[in-house]
């Protein structure tokens, strides 16, 4: 299986979860609001040595990805450890499902490469009905 074909299929499997678990996408609507919007998390991954990739999320250009050990890193485990609980996977899990959800999520929220304004939540709302499809 080439790389491409295994990127394919876990695309494929972290959509097909997040559509069997719609907590997943509010659990990161929660994880962004309690670290104060978008412009709270992207300035929480560069103090956390992760500059380059939370300003990818934001700009136009291609996203930059994050671990698992990273989200844990910068997000805390018990933040990360309550999602898991309400989605049904292990903390490592649901880490690695936020590092690659995340990237996503900011990205959509931040389409002109500028950081949104205004009501976080509802947009996330939207950005919700992409997974529910």
């Amino acid at each position: 299986m080439s790389f491409f074909e295994s990127l394919k299929a876990v695309a494929a499997q972290a959509v097909e979860l997040v559509q069997n678990n719609p907590q997943v996408v509010s659990g990161i609507q929660k994880i962004i609001e309690e670290n104060g919007g978008v412009s709270g998390i992207v300035t929480k991954f560069k103090e956390k040595g992760f500059s380059e990739a939370a300003s990818s999320w934001v700009g136009t250009g291609d996203n930059v990805s994050i671990g698992a050990d990273d989200v844990l890193k910068v997000l805390g485990n018990d933040s990360v450890k309550d999602l898991a609980s309400k989605v049904g996977l292990d903390t490592d899990a649901t880490a690695g499902l936020v590092g690659n959800l995340l990237p996503l999520v900011i990205d959509k929220l931040s389409p002109d490469g500028k950081e949104p304004g205004g009501d976080i939540a509802s947009q996330l709302s939207s950005l919700a009905s992409l997974f529910t499809k």
